[in-house]
């Protein structure tokens, strides 16, 4: 929400702060000449078919090494990868949840957007890291349909973190069963799915004997020394290191200094706990090194990593890079951190010990400088906590401040502000609270977790800021407490703040504050009801820079306005405008209040289904974050719009809401807007005389709580309460008063609807005159603003005042548009009626509007006028009976393999828009039967099999209309679907319509790689059987898995992927893409354990790249899975692949 430059470092070379490392999301590279563990590297086979990996053992074991290569050989197959090291600092669930989604977002981009936008909003991720956790599970399931997966390198850094157990347990319980997760740990973990996997024998574990290394190992290890040992000999430095890599190589590193003779005395003596021998190991290595190395390896040890150029900079040493070529030549315990190898770091147990004895080489002074540098040189390159640790390791609270102050606002606006705010309040509280910007940071990072602590901070900042002349950072304060104010609904303090902020834009003068001022004269003239000025105001506003807070707040202010006035197209425009900010999208608080008036708009477009969704979805969101003004505003809202669609019992529930929380703001006007939804509920549940009655009173209280600043929709509802409710006079006094201050106040689509609604109770009340002027004034409004929808108009006073305004030749084009979003179906008969009018030009009209509703219904009708006296009439009737074919205007695209979702266009029809799963399943089992015709009965048995005969039917007629309107919303009543077909007492899908299959697609490719094996095309055949593999996202329609009438279709499908995947296999084997032929192998057994083709294919793949380990543990597999799920024995075939893989030598 606060602008992201607050300050612009002047050096050339400075970088913003990085709210995420990039180095944490990629493996370290394996170094050139790793030591190669066939054993462990076979245990890849198991690792692809189980759901998790523990790799447990103490540091130095090699874990890291064994997953960066494992992780080599699943991208070389194709296999998507993400992933994560962590340490400390994820054990903040925010930084943690931060990293995951983005480490998923490396394999697959724009996963977890929805998640990482939860993220930022959520108040406290202790209780809410489920909304998180379950959006990207969410969007894990959709997306991720073959094996992919997940390493979490040094997890036993967050692993004793309750919460950070509770997310990998929600993780292995709630993500596809695609998603496999390996994890590294020096410690066990203990979260709860564990248990149950290991019983279920689902884990792959692999522990600290497995990772011992072998006499074969320890000798390859040696030699890169230099070193030999006997066999005796080796042995001993196998028992007493315990086979434990990191000692291993250290002591290789010793060994190869000591003369031949005394190597075998120099093992005896190796003994003691893994501390004690790697202290003694480090010092053997230490005492034959040169002063001069001791010393840079102590001092380079200082920062967790660092390259050559950061060594240099520091220290001003020009044989930077000569040392640590040398340190490398050494075959010291250094890992790059990057693919290039210029970042490294120390092994962390071989930093600890040099850095035990840092004082021998520098003293505290010295040492205190030196962090103050690496600090500075951290802070340059944007890595700021690093250089936060520095200083505080330097004690230097000046750096530690200052740094703070010119770099972490961005990250206030990421997973680290908890991080930031901790590094402020470990500043002295006497610096910290008289440095207005150290309390304006730290009021704002609580923003979401603590509101009204961060009111108060922001506020003392303000304060300061004002005495020191700072009025610039004042006002972007201002910013913030104004923003926070308006969306907790406390406009009185809202306003006084924006009086105040505009006195410090006038002392501030640039243009950063004119637009801020200009944003607070817009807040205070809306509030003052002088919406048209207000706007005006708004224009000049938005040609100023604006930080994302009053950009956001202007956006907010003007959009709520425009939905006020009723001119619902300016209230989109500026949202999607707001929206395109990042700093506003990514910032879900913010989005979702943008979304409530994207769903008032829409609303008043008429465009029901979708503004309800989408209100349900912003109020469920906000509802989670907040109970202060945003959620009870959010409720109030959804409420009138849940009324205006008669769901009076829905709505009644979120008035409840709503009325707790204005309760306890004491928000009287917001309390009184409740009533008055609160009487429109009661007329709908047929209380009108107890809503009437009470129509005086709520008028009253409304008068009095809104006072120069009324919503006049509200007196619109009311007037409908009593119009509806019998009291046609009082509500047209009432009207009158209404429509003369809407008029003066610029409202346009609710005035026009209160013109016509007024018009229709004057034709009732004997007022003709008034009657005649209203119509003209309301529907001259539709027409001057191309309305498509009348908002609140009831249906029976639009019928009415159309028609009138019809055969007085009153804005027809206007009648045209409004009449088909508003009535639908019930705008046909009263056209009709019109039909046999008197007068051409009314009859004229009457046709068109039929045709531009498309009302097949109509068609006898229109075709009797063919023969009309009128010309006009004749040519309109002509003109409207070739439009009312109907074709959808877009191809139907449906995906069944791996996921079901259907698109009209590029519109993905949503759960809401099927209205039930029984439409999807219908379709689905249309789509089964493709081609062919389903009998009535044997779509009831199928979907209904335990209801009566005669209740089934009826649940038939009502899902084949949800059907039909989940396909096709826009078709026009009485015309034929495109893509169902009924006829008789059976139901098909449409072949011949304009549509997209993928079973379809699936099917061609393979049957083109066919061809081409005929014509001997390779080339061909490859590129064929790619694209068929491509189309293949996962069994067939898999959310029925276990309906009979999916399992024929799901098995010959998924038999034909097995063929052509291990044909392709089979083929790119021999054209050496051995990986992409191991990649398609696994998905094949993915689906079938038991298929030896594919065991076979991979025996030979692996045996071609030498690791003939892994295709013996592949055939060991086999055998087993084959034993357990068939009770049988390998086929000869597989038999013999494996003797001869076994015998090669």
């Amino acid at each position: 929400m606060a602008v992201l430059d607050k300050t612009t470092d002047p050096e050339s070379r400075s970088r913003a702060a990085q709210a995420l490392l990039p180095l944490k999301l990629v493996p370290p590279p394996l170094r050139e000449g790793v030591l190669l563990r066939p054993d462990l590297q076979a245990q890849l086979a198991e690792v692809r078919v189980q759901p998790l990996t523990l790799v447990i053992a103490p540091a130095g074991y090699g874990k890291t090494t064994l997953i960066a290569q494992w992780e080599q050989e699943l991208s070389r197959t194709g296999a998507p990868v993400a992933w994560l090291t962590l340490d400390a600092g994820e054990r903040d669930p925010a930084l943690f949840l931060a990293y995951l989604i983005r480490a998923f977002q490396a394999s697959f981009p724009g996963l977890g957007r929805d998640a990482a936008r939860v993220l930022s909003s959520a108040a406290a991720l202790e209780r809410d890291w489920p909304l998180v956790a379950g959006a990207l599970c969410s969007d894990l399931q959709r997306r991720v349909l073959s094996a992919a997966f997940l390493f979490l390198d040094d997890a036993h850094h967050v692993v004793d973190s309750a919460v950070i157990g509770q997310i990998l347990g929600y993780l292995l319980r709630a993500a596809p069963p695609t998603l496999h997760v390996v994890i590294a740990s020096r410690r066990e973990p203990g979260f709860a799915p564990l248990a149950r996997l290991r019983a279920e024998r689902r884990i792959v574990e692999v522990r600290q004997p497995d990772l011992h290394l072998t006499p074969d190992q320890a000798r390859q290890i040696l030699s890169i020394q230099g070193v030999t040992l006997s066999e005796a000999e080796l042995a001993t430095l196998l028992a007493r290191t315990e086979g434990w890599a990191l000692s291993l190589q250290l002591a290789a590193r010793a060994l190869a200094d000591q003369p031949a003779e005394q190597r075998g005395a120099f093992v005896e003596a190796l003994g003691g706990s893994q501390e004690q021998l790697l202290a003694y190991l480090a010092a053997e290595v230490l005492a034959d090194l040169p002063a001069e190395v001791i010393e840079f390896l102590r001092l380079a040890a200082l920062p967790p990593h660092f390259d050559a150029a950061l060594i240099e900079a520091v220290l001003l040493r020009d044989d930077t890079p000569y040392l640590l070529r040398r340190t490398r030549a050494l075959g010291l315990p250094l890992t790059p951190l990057d693919v290039q190898g210029d970042r490294l770091r120390f092994h962390p147990l071989w930093r600890e010990l040099l850095l035990r004895d840092i004082h021998e080489v520098v003293d505290d002074e010295t040492l205190a400088a030196l962090h103050r540098r690496f600090g500075r040189e951290f802070e340059l390159r944007g890595e700021l906590e690093e250089a936060l640790e520095h200083y505080a390791l330097a004690g230097s609270a000046a750096d530690l401040e200052r740094a703070l102050r010119e770099r972490a606002w961005p990250l206030l606006n990421s997973p680290r502000r908890d991080t930031v705010r901790r590094w402020i309040e470990q500043i002295p509280i006497a610096h910290r609270e008289t440095n207005p910007d150290l309390i304006y940071m730290w009021g704002y990072s609580q923003i979401v977790a603590n509101p009204a602590q961060a009111a108060q901070a922001i506020e003392r900042a303000i304060d300061l800021f004002h005495r020191s002349g700072a009025f610039a950072r004042e006002l972007r304060a201002y910013s913030d407490l104004a923003a926070l104010l308006f969306w907790q609904a406390r406009p009185t303090e809202f306003t006084a703040v924006c009086v105040r902020a505009v006195r410090a834009a006038n002392l501030a003068r640039d243009a950063w504050s004119r637009g801020a001022a200009l944003t607070c004269a817009t807040a205070m003239l809306a509030t003052k009801g002088r919406l048209v000025a207000a706007l005006r105001v708004a224009h000049h506003a938005a040609t100023h820079p604006l930080n994302p807070a009053w950009h956001w707040l202007l956006a907010m202010i003007v959009t709520s306005i425009h939905n006020q006035l009723g001119r619902p197209a300016d209230s989109l425009m500026i949202v999607d405008q707001a929206l395109q900010l990042n700093q506003v999208d990514s910032n879900d608080r913010l989005r979702q209040n943008l979304l409530r008036q994207r769903a008032m708009a829409l609303y008043e477009l008429g465009q029901h289904t979708e503004a309800i969704a989408l209100a349900l979805d912003a109020h469920r969101y906000l509802g989670d974050y907040y109970r202060d003004g945003t959620a009870a505003g959010s409720a109030s809202q959804l409420a009138l719009l849940l009324s205006l669609q008669g769901r009076f019992d829905e709505a009644a529930i979120y008035v409840a809401q709503a009325r707790a929380a204005f309760h306890d703001l004491g928000a009287l006007a917001q309390l009184a807007s409740l009533q008055a939804i609160e009487l429109y509920g009661q007329l709908g549940r047929g209380q009108a005389a107890r809503a009437t009655a009470a129509v005086g009173t709520v008028l009253r209280r409304l008068d009095d709580a809104e006072g120069a600043a009324p919503d006049l929709r509200l007196r619109l509802l009311l007037a409908l309460v009593l119009g509806e409710g019998g009291e046609h006079r009082r509500a047209l006094d009432l009207l009158i008063e209404a429509t003369g201050q809407m008029q003066r106040r610029g409202y346009r689509a609710f005035l026009a609807s209160a013109y016509l609604y007024g018009a229709y109770l004057a034709g009732d009340c004997g007022e003709t005159d008034l009657r005649n002027i209203w119509l003209r004034e309301g529907w001259g409004i539709a027409a001057e603003d191309e309305c498509v929808f009348l908002p609140m108009l009831p249906a029976a006073a639009l019928k009415d005042t159309a028609l009138a305004a019809l055969r007085a030749e009153i804005a027809p084009a206007a009648i045209g548009r409004i009449l088909p979003r508003h009535l639908a179906g019930e705008a046909v008969a009263p056209l009709q009626d019109l039909l046999s009018d008197p007068s051409p030009p009314v009859r004229t009209y009457a046709v068109r509007l039929l045709g531009d509703l498309g009302a097949a219904s109509a068609y006898p009708a229109l075709r009797t006028l063919l023969k009309d006296r009128s010309p006009a009439v004749r040519q309109a009737a002509e003109d409207a009976l070739e439009r009312l074919v109907y074709r959808p205007p877009y191809t139907l695209r449906i995906r069944t393999l791996g996921a079901f979702a259907v698109w009209r266009g590029d519109h993905e029809v949503r759960d809401r828009e099927w209205r039930s799963s029984k439409a999807r399943q219908l379709f689905q089992l249309l789509l089964t039967e493709r081609g062919r015709a389903v009998a009535r009965e044997l779509v009831l048995d199928t979907l209904w099999p335990e209801m009566e005969p005669e209740a089934a039917a009826n649940n038939l007629r009502v899902t084949v209309n949800r059907l039909s309107k989940a396909l096709e919303p826009d078709r026009p009543d009485g015309a034929p679907p495109a893509y169902l077909i009924q006829q008789g007492e059976t139901y098909s899908f449409n072949t011949a319509s304009d549509h997209q299959l993928d079973t379809v697609e699936f099917t061609a490719a393979i049957a083109e790689a066919q061809r081409a094996e005929q014509r001997g095309q390779r080339a061909a055949i490859i590129a064929a059987y790619r694209r068929a593999i491509a189309l293949y996202g996962g069994p067939y329609l898999p959310d029925n898995m276990y309906e009979d009438w999916t399992v024929v279709e799901r098995e010959r499908l998924a038999m034909m992927f097995i063929e052509a995947a291990l044909r392709l296999g089979a083929l790119l084997l021999d054209e050496g893409a051995i990986h992409e032929a191991i990649g398609l192998a696994w998905r094949v057994v993915e689906i079938d354990q038991t298929q030896e083709d594919a065991y076979r294919l991979l025996m030979r793949a692996h045996a071609a790249l030498g690791e003939r380990s892994t295709a013996l543990r592949l055939y060991a597999r086999c055998t087993e899975v084959l034993q357990q799920e068939l009770g049988v024995a390998p086929l000869p075939d597989t038999t013999a692949l494996y003797a001869s893989l076994r015998d090669m030598h």
